[in-house]
């Protein structure tokens, strides 16, 4: 922005400060300021100040909610009983496929809630009906070894009310749930089945056909429950439609009709204990077969019980959207903390959120969520939906809403004040592309950029997270504080575990330095408490893999053959910083290194030049990949089409098509992807050797479905570059993977 927009911006800014003090908004300001810096974690043996916990836990970790809850059961139990009469579930009446855009539309203004008490009927219901079906309680002990008994369903399904109803359902009768993700393959469902001698699975039914097919090579199967989620109205009433006759034995029946057989009087609810399994929760594969971690019910209500304690939930008056996974243990564990404290859950799946993928209106904008939990992809594709809106308005529309993000983001950050008179003017407008109701916001699932951060911080929520987790952990491992305003800290361990770190001797810092735990600076000179393998212990920590001893015995490891000591080792590296907030810094598995013998952190990369404008995050996003036979990285990208176009239009190429700018023979857009790529690098504390010696853009957009992304999506790069391997082969040395 130029001279010109100057004393534009210093009168926005100026009225905002005038308002600020006439309403004595600075008084936060100089609080945060008399505050200091808050210790987050102490050291659990004072000589040892790697290994920490949560300020305040020392000497007693979390092990269930407020409600005294003991199990998940126990945790819905207690949402039933205080909030019968409110809406729990919601669902929005799907009227098909909007043609041409293939977008789903949905009937305006149309959402039929579920209430406490009829998702507790109905979930007895299902139980009962499980219970006539043959399925057994599981045992009340916890066992990684193959199981023998009909105790377990699976559940093979894209998130709905169906899905946690059915969940639900099974552990009022004590029986185990086995995720499978709604995006997997045949195979990966038999195999699933079959580990688990599951006699029922509940899927969509549109997937019906595909079981039976299967059924020979899944003999345990005897009943199929289909859904109706998005089913066009016309098709809901009509059997599923089957390529051929069902195997004798093979009950194929409606989830609502399944429901209705269910008699609760005959088979009253069985509770489970802490110790009976809850959950097989198959990962979602980034390499090789998926691992079923077993999960109990003490392991999961821990985690739960974090979240209420890490967080201020308003049962009764909070709305959440249920749209990620439910087959990922931070959407299965975010679920059942807003069940058990009566907060109403409607549902979505990802790429209906907005407007762009749901007509007449986005999940958002119907069910105005005052809590919201995304990835980091969903975070980054939000920001650049909104800057690309934002693009479209007028030069001096561009001007306010930059000049308010600019301001509000020092003065929060720097100052400690809010900006009344932007809220009021920008941010109000800005916040409805969230629903306009948000007021708490959590980032999951793997590392957030600082700078997305950074922009919804500021642009939708204050009250903004980023958590660190894994399935092993039940999604629980540290929390970053709101007052935390620092890019790229974990946050401090959860009020349910110790954290501490491993040296990694073998492994180094971008100036060649080992990561030890007794590490007092990291590499840029700032003071720490270690650095270092992340290793967790606690109350959230899970059994281990089912039927994999092998596994299971690599990774959670018995130091000096003592059960108390008992740490599942994460595979990141991590350092924590001179408040107790861990910071991850690296992954082991995902350090390359290069021809020279230097060392590349290819996911962080990938965080950092994904911020790119030019990168399609809602395709797939960008590949970074390096070799021993490489001096320099390089990367495979999904091009953004709207932010390529515009730039065209901006450098004389107005007559020129989107597919032949991709093609690569376009030098001058090249060169301005890179710049952009160089710039972000700059930003960013990524060495010299993890600049970018070149991209490719690519054709094929990646997905679940074609293997690209896991069903939490999650990159996988040898697929990726398996599906891509002729731009692979055009921008690597020796096109070798």
């Amino acid at each position: 922005m130029g001279l010109a927009t100057l004393p534009l911006q210093i009168l926005l800014i100026s009225i905002d400060l005038l308002i600020t003090i006439v309403t004595f908004g600075w008084i936060q300001g100089l609080q945060k300021l008399l505050r200091g810096k808050k210790l987050r974690s102490v050291p659990v043996h004072e000589d040892i100040p790697s290994h920490r916990v949560k300020t305040g836990y020392k000497h007693h970790l979390v092990q269930s909610p407020t409600n005294g809850a003991t199990t998940l059961y126990e945790s819905a139990q207690a949402g039933f009983r205080q909030y019968a009469a409110s809406p729990c579930m919601g669902t929005r009446h799907f009227l098909g496929w909007k043609i041409p855009h293939k977008v789903k539309e949905f009937a305006p203004d149309t959402v039929t809630w579920r209430s406490f008490a009829a998702v507790q009927t109905e979930a007895d219901q299902f139980g009962a009906a499980l219970k006539a079906a043959g399925v057994q309680a599981a045992p009340t002990t916890t066992s990684l070894q193959e199981n023998t008994t009909n105790c377990r369903i699976a559940i093979f399904e894209n998130t709905c009310a169906e899905w946690m109803i059915a969940c639900l359902g099974s552990f009022s009768q004590s029986m185990t749930v086995v995720t499978v993700y709604a995006t997997l393959g045949p195979d990966a469902v038999a195999d699933s089945v079959n580990d688990n001698i599951c006699s029922v699975i509940v899927c969509n039914k549109a997937n019906v056909a595909k079981l039976v097919s299967m059924h020979e090579a899944m003999p345990s199967l005897t009943h199929i429950v289909y859904t109706n989620d998005l089913v066009p109205p016309e098709e809901v009433g009509t059997p599923p439609s089957l390529n051929n006759t069902p195997k004798h034995g093979l009950v194929i029946v409606s989830f609502d009709d399944f429901v209705a057989s269910g008699n609760v009087k005959k088979f009253p609810p069985v509770p489970p204990t802490p110790k009976t399994t809850a959950v097989i929760m198959y990962t979602s594969g980034s390499t090789g077969k998926p691992k079923g971690v077993v999960i109990t019910h003490a392991q999961c209500i821990a985690a739960v019980a974090t979240f209420e304690n890490e967080f201020v939930i308003q049962g009764g008056v909070d709305q959440y959207v249920g749209y990620l996974p439910c087959a990922h243990i931070m959407e299965l564990m975010a679920e059942f903390c807003m069940i058990g404290l009566g907060v109403r859950i409607g549902y979505a799946d990802p790429k209906s959120l907005s407007a762009k993928g749901s007509y007449p209106q986005g999940a958002l904008e119907v069910f105005r969520p005052s809590i919201f939990v995304a990835v980091p992809k969903i975070w980054d594709t939000i920001k650049k939906g909104v800057l690309a809106k934002v693009a479209l308005t007028s030069p001096v529309a561009q001007l306010l809403v930059h000049t308010a993000i600019q301001w509000r983001t020092f003065a929060t950050e720097t100052l400690g004040i809010d900006t009344p008179f932007f809220n009021k003017l920008v941010f109000k407008k800005l916040g409805a592309g969230v629903g306009g109701n948000l007021r708490l916001a959590v980032s999951g699932g793997g590392p957030l950029n600082g700078e997305v951060q950074q922009f919804c911080r500021t642009c939708f929520c204050p009250n903004f997270s980023q958590g660190y987790g894994l399935t092993e952990t039940c999604a629980g491992l540290t929390v970053q504080a709101f007052d935390d305003l620092r890019p790229g800290v974990a946050g401090a361990p959860i009020g349910s575990c110790e954290v501490k770190l491993e040296s990694t001797p073998d492994i180094g810092d971008k100036a060649g330095q080992s990561y030890l735990a007794t590490d007092k600076f990291d590499v840029d000179g700032n003071p720490v408490f270690g650095r270092g393998e992340i290793l967790i212990k606690g109350n959230n920590v899970t059994a281990g893999y089912y039927m994999r001893d092998d596994a299971t015995d690599e990774v959670f490891v018995h130091e000096n053959n003592d059960d108390s000591e008992r740490w599942f080792h994460t595979g990141d590296i991590g350092q924590f910083m001179d408040d107790g907030s861990l910071r991850i810094v690296d992954r082991k598995k995902n350090l390359v290194k290069l021809k020279g013998g230097e060392y590349i952190a290819l996911e962080k990369m990938e965080m950092v030049y994904g911020n790119s404008a030019f990168v399609d995050a809602v395709n797939g996003g960008i590949c970074c990949y390096g070799d021993g036979e490489m001096d320099r990285p390089v990367a495979l990208m999904q091009l953004n089409e709207v932010i390529t176009m515009d730039w065209a239009k901006l450098n004389g190429y107005k007559d020129e098509s989107y597919e032949s700018l991709k093609s690569g023979k376009n030098e001058k857009l090249m060169k301005a992807v890179m710049t952009d790529m160089m710039k972000e690098h700059s930003k960013s504390d990524l060495s010299h050797l993890e600049k970018l010696a070149g991209v490719v853009f690519v054709n094929d957009t990646w997905t679940p479905e074609n293997g690209c992304l896991t069903a939490a999506n999650k990159l996988q790069r040898r697929a990726v570059i398996q599906v891509c391997e002729e731009e692979f082969h055009a921008v690597t040395p020796k096109g070798k993977f």
